[in-house]
C-alpha cells in the first residue's frame, strides 16, 4: 500500500473509492470534493454533493485510527463541510438549545496549517517541534503549542524555539535631579507625596537610581533624555513626578463594591495612561505620538469585530500615515497566559507588513535591524516582549520572530519603594530601547534618497490572514474546554 493511502478495509466501506484512494494531502477541501462529485454524477446539486461527503466522512472518522494524519484530514474536511452548511442553512431561532448542542459536540474545530514551499522548508524543524508539543500530555505544553500554531498562521515564530538569533536586553539605570525633585515634592502638603522624598533618597543610596544634580554636561543630557556613558537614562522632572505620583497615589478601588476588583478602565486611567503619555510625549517634540484605542486596518474585518489595541505609541510618515512601534493589550484578573497574547502578535505582524511595504528601498540589513515592541498588561503588571523580522534576500524568505516576556515590571507589589523603582525602570526602558527603535523606523519611513521599492522584499512579505484574531473570551478557567478548542494539523509534514 503506498504511503499516505487508506487501508483496504477502510476503502471497502466507502462508496466513492476512487476519490479516497488518492494521498490524503490531495483531498483538498469541500470545493475539491464538489468538482469530483459533479464529474462523477452530472446535474447533481450542491446539497447532494455535501450529503454524500458527510456520509463518507462519517465512515472514515469511524474506521480510521485516531490521531493519524489521514483521520486529522478527515476531521478538517468535516469541519470545512459544517462551515459550508452553516452558510447555506439559516440559523435556528432556538439559540439556547444550539449552545447546549455545541457544548456537547465531542469534536473540536480543526484547522490545517499550509505554507509556501520555500517557507515550509525554512520552518520544517520548527514545525516538527510544534507537532510534538500539540500531542503532549501536559496541558500547559499542548496549550502553548496551540497558541504558537495560531501565531504561525501570521508568519510569527517563537524565538526561543526557532533559535535563529539572540535578543539582547540591556536595562539602563534611571537617573533624576534629586534636589529639584525634592523641592517640588515638598511644596505639596500631602504626606504620601512627602514620603516619596524618603523613597527616592533610599533608592539613590542603594544605587538603584542615579542622582544628576551637578555639571553642565549632565544638564545637556537631561534636555536630550539619552543614556549617559554609565548606561543611565536621565528622566526629566515632569515625567519623574508623573511616574512617582501615579504609583504612590494609585488606589485599587473595587468596581462593584466590597469583594470585587478594580476595573480595567480604572487601572488604565489611574496608572498606565499617565505614565505612557508622559513617557512618550515629553520625550520627543514631534517624533512620537500616542494613540489610545488604536484601530488596525486589517482587510475583511469590517462587521466582524474591531481589530483594536488598548494603546499604541505611533510614528508618522511624510503623508501622515500612522505606524505603531509599541502595541499594548490590557486585561485584569487574568491567568498566566494573557487572553490577547495571540491577538497582539497578529496585530504586530500586520503592522510590520505595513511598515516594510510603506518604506522605500530597504536593504536586508535594514530590515533585520528593525524591531516592534509588545506590552501585555495584567492589572498593574506589564510583560514586555519584542518582534523582529528575519529576512533572507537570497532565499526570498521573511518571517517574524517573537520573544515574549523579555522583562516584567510590577507597579503594585505592596512595597512602595519597589513599586517606584520598577516604574522608573519601566520609563527608562521605554525611553531608550523602545523609543529609539520607533525613531529609527520613522527615519526609514521618511527617507527620500531612494524612491523605489525593493521588489525582492515586496515578494518575500508573508501573506497574512484577512481577518483579525478574536480575543479569548473571559473565563474562570485557564484552559479552554476540549469541545471549544481549535486543533491544528500540519499534513504536509513527512
Amino acid at each position: 500500500m503506498p504511503t499516505g493511502s487508506l487501508p483496504e478495509e477502510v476503502l471497502k466501506e466507502v462508496r466513492y473509492r476512487d476519490f479516497w484512494e488518492k494521498h490524503y494531502t490531495k483531498w483538498g477541501n469541500t470545493e475539491t470534493w464538489d468538482k469530483f462529485f459533479i464529474e462523477k454524477i452530472p446535474n447533481s446539486s450542491r446539497s447532494e454533493s455535501h450529503n454524500a461527503l458527510g456520509a463518507e466522512l462519517n465512515i472514515l472518522i469511524k474506521k480510521l485510527k485516531p490521531n493519524t494524519r489521514a483521520s486529522q484530514k478527515a476531521l478538517f474536511l468535516q469541519n470545512n463541510l459544517k462551515n459550508e452548511r452553516t452558510l447555506e442553512i439559516p440559523p435556528s431561532y432556538d439559540e439556547q438549545s444550539r449552545e447546549i448542542e455545541n457544548e456537547k459536540e465531542p469534536n473540536s474545530t480543526v484547522e490545517e496549517l499550509t505554507f509556501e514551499p520555500h517557507i515550509g522548508t525554512l520552518l520544517l524543524p520548527y514545525r516538527k517541534v510544534l507537532e510534538e508539543m500539540r500531542s503532549h500530555h501536559v496541558e500547559q505544553e499542548s496549550q502553548r503549542a496551540r497558541h504558537l500554531s495560531h501565531m504561525l498562521k501570521w508568519s510569527v515564530v517563537d524565538h526561543s524555539l526557532f533559535n535563529n538569533f539572540e535578543f539582547v536586553i540591556s536595562l539602563p539605570r534611571p537617573a533624576i535631579n534629586m534636589s529639584l525633585l525634592e523641592f517640588v515634592l515638598m511644596e505639596n502638603q500631602n504626606k504620601r507625596i512627602h514620603h516619596a522624598v524618603l523613597i527616592m533618597r533610599s533608592l539613590i543610596s542603594k544605587e538603584v537610581v542615579d542622582n544628576t544634580n551637578c555639571g553642565f554636561k549632565k544638564w545637556i543630557a537631561t534636555l536630550c533624555g539619552f543614556r549617559t556613558k554609565e548606561n543611565c537614562c536621565i528622566i526629566d522632572i515632569a515625567t519623574t513626578l508623573t511616574t512617582i505620583i501615579s504609583v504612590l497615589l494609585y488606589s485599587p478601588t473595587p468596581c462593584r463594591g466590597p469583594g470585587s476588583k478594580p476595573s480595567e478602565n480604572h487601572i488604565k486611567s489611574q496608572l498606565w495612561a499617565k505614565i505612557f503619555s508622559d513617557t512618550f510625549l515629553i520625550y520627543s517634540d514631534d517624533d512620537i505620538d500616542v494613540n489610545w484605542e488604536y484601530h488596525h486596518q486589517i482587510p475583511g474585518n469590517g462587521g466582524n469585530g474591531s481589530a483594536r489595541s488598548d494603546f499604541a505609541a505611533v510614528i508618522f510618515n511624510s503623508i501622515d500615515q500612522q505606524f505603531p512601534f509599541f502595541i499594548v493589550e490590557s486585561e485584569t484578573d487574568g491567568f498566566s497566559v494573557h487572553k490577547d497574547e495571540v491577538v497582539v502578535t497578529a496585530e504586530a505582524a500586520f503592522e510590520y507588513n505595513r511598515i516594510l511595504t510603506a518604506a522605500f528601498y530597504l536593504s536586508e540589513d535594514e530590515v533585520n535591524s528593525t524591531r516592534l515592541h509588545i506590552g501585555l498588561i495584567n492589572g498593574t503588571t506589564i510583560h514586555l516582549g519584542l518582534m523582529r523580522a528575519i529576512y533572507d534576500e537570497e532565499k526570498g524568505t521573511l518571517i517574524y520572530a517573537y520573544e515574549e516576556n523579555n522583562i516584567t515590571f510590577k507597579l503594585h507589589t505592596g512595597n512602595q519603594e519597589v513599586d517606584v523603582a520598577n516604574a522608573l525602570n519601566l520609563v527608562a526602558y521605554l525611553r531608550t530601547d523602545v523609543s529609539q527603535d520607533g525613531i529609527a523606523l520613522k527615519a526609514l519611513l521618511n527617507r527620500k534618497t531612494n524612491t523605489i521599492r525593493n521588489g525582492k522584499l515586496m515578494s518575500a512579505l508573508p501573506r497574512l490572514p484577512k481577518r483579525a484574531v478574536k480575543s479569548r473570551p473571559k473565563s474562570f478557567t485557564e484552559f479552554t474546554p476540549q469541545a471549544k478548542r481549535v486543533r491544528y494539523t500540519d499534513n504536509s509534514l513527512e
